[in-house]
């Protein structure tokens, strides 16, 4: 005989699983400090690269200005003014992330934790039943 408890326990199991199951799962593999900082090592990556193309993609809208102003051009002062849009950029781009992903890890280990508990009262009904 089916019982009716255990089918809706394994029932919400089986829906996480499909649902949510691929995107908690490192929630279980890493510690918050360790996905976090796995985030923002590609977000770094990331970041620089987008930086990079933000700066061709400007380089090309002001390509006529600035091969009218080449000879006045003081490189040390582009170089610095660069350096500091890319920190400030970074910098940005990296506390966002941070933001994004402790509050990401600390939701997706809620849900784990509510998988477990209901994991746990199957397992408290097969026991019953045996």
């Amino acid at each position: 005989m089916l019982n009716q408890e255990r089918v809706c326990e394994m029932t919400k199991l089986a829906i996480f699983d499909q649902k949510e199951g691929q995107e908690c799962k490192p929630m279980i593999q890493y510690f918050r400090k360790d996905y976090v900082a796995r985030e923002l090592l590609k977000s770094l990556i990331t970041g620089t690269v987008a930086f990079a193309v933000l700066c061709g993609v400007l380089g090309l809208y002001y390509v006529e200005r600035l091969t009218d102003q080449i000879s006045a051009f003081d490189l040390r002062q582009a170089a610095g003014r660069l350096c500091l849009g890319y920190a400030a950029f970074m910098a940005a781009y990296l506390l966002v992330t941070y933001a994004v992903y402790h509050v990401k890890y600390t939701k997706g280990r809620a849900k784990v934790r509510k998988y477990y508990m209901h994991l746990k009262k199957v397992n408290g009904i097969y026991r019953e039943e045996e």
